[in-house]
């Protein structure tokens, strides 16, 4: 079973730590570099635009190479970029940089994903609970990395995030699963379009915010360590939950679970908006942990039972194509819409859409 699974939990462990140690400082890197949020925006925009131009392609190349060598591929990618964004200065340089970035994600998470359905029907275990068990590491890493970070340079947590690419470029061949498939249309996905364009709604109104969060606790008076610290507690409270939406998916409640990820996001945005003490963030951090874990593993989860096997790849990313979709639309949107009416009005009405979309996801079919 550890030669089968192992490989790809380390490769979503890894690649969530490197992102947790880059993640929560780049917004902020971005805005003092470019005085300004809209390139914070654009820039996350060309990352999720990128992700959502390449999901489904990758998907597809690791059914027909193998699952390993498009982990490899994106690892290497994800360190060109850690290297380029230490010397990049101008808002065309970050926009370029995570548009590279976007890929190398894509490439890593993809893979890994349908590596760990793949391994988890050949060895007959639960496929929502293998790919819950998965995104747990991962979240528990993305946390760690978050706060080691705390105190520390952003030179620093770059190289390091650097070195771990590098570092999982080999390791990342051990990831097994398909190879040899045509790269053929993937049929029979159209009935899942309604969950498609809500999970795209979801995740809009949800990077909209996140994109910007940094920005916004810093204008209100907290400092970036303050954000590293809620951003851990965000990410190791989603670890528990991780499960239970995977868990939920193999019982066929995926829609449920997103009702109820969208109704517990629109609470912690009404908290960020309205009521943002130290006391209240960290309970509306836990709120966000159940919200993002339970949309999350639940609909990966569901993207893997759906699969046929010889076309895994390619349903993974096609859900994943669709979250892309919703980031590069908040991302964009986001930060014009907050240079224009400020970030609390923006944290206000993407609560608002997400509150709506809790009260119509029962509805879907």
């Amino acid at each position: 079973m550890a030669a089968l699974l192992g490989p790809p939990f380390a490769a979503t462990l890894t690649l969530f730590a490197v992102r947790g140690f880059y993640l929560p400082t780049l917004p902020l890197i971005i805005a003092a570099s470019t005085g300004s949020y809209a390139p914070v925006g654009l820039a996350g925009a060309a990352s999720t635009l990128a992700q959502l131009a390449s999901q489904y392609a990758l998907g597809a190349l690791s059914d027909a190479v193998g699952r390993g060598v498009v982990a490899a591929l994106g690892f290497a990618l994800l360190a060109v970029f850690l290297y380029g964004i230490q010397l990049a200065s101008s808002a065309l340089q970050f926009v370029g940089l995570r548009a590279l970035e976007g890929v190398a994600s894509a490439a890593v998470y993809t893979s890994a994903a349908a590596a760990v359905g793949d391994s988890a029907s050949s060895l007959g275990v639960k496929v929502g609970l293998a790919t819950g068990a998965a995104r747990m590491l991962g979240s528990a890493s993305f946390a760690t990395a978050s706060l080691v970070s705390r105190g520390e340079s952003a030179k620093s947590i770059l190289q390091l995030a650097l070195l771990l690419c590098l570092a999982s470029i080999p390791l990342s061949l051990a990831v097994r699963g398909r190879g040899g498939q045509r790269l053929s249309p993937t049929p029979g996905t159209t009935g899942h379009a309604r969950l498609l364009a809500a999970s795209a709604a979801w995740s809009a109104a949800f990077m909209a915010v996140t994109n910007l969060w940094p920005n916004y606790m810093v204008s209100i008076g907290y400092s970036s360590d303050d954000v590293y610290l809620l951003w851990a507690v965000a990410a190791y409270g989603e670890v528990p939950f991780m499960v239970i939406g995977g868990h939920l998916a193999d019982r066929g409640r995926a829609k449920e679970a997103f009702a109820v990820s969208s109704a517990a996001l629109a609470a912690t945005f009404a908290v960020y908006a309205a009521i943002p003490r130290w006391n209240l963030l960290l309970a509306a951090q836990l709120l966000r942990s159940l919200a993002f874990a339970l949309f999350e593993s639940s609909t990966l989860a569901q993207a893997n039972l759906l699969a046929d096997p010889a076309a895994r790849g390619r349903f993974v990313g096609l859900r994943n194509t669709a979250v892309a979709a919703g980031w590069a639309i908040g991302s964009a949107l986001g930060g014009f819409v907050a240079d224009f009416v400020g970030l609390k009005a923006l944290i206000a009405a993407s609560s608002a859409i997400l509150a709506l979309l809790a009260v119509v996801s029962p509805k879907l079919r």
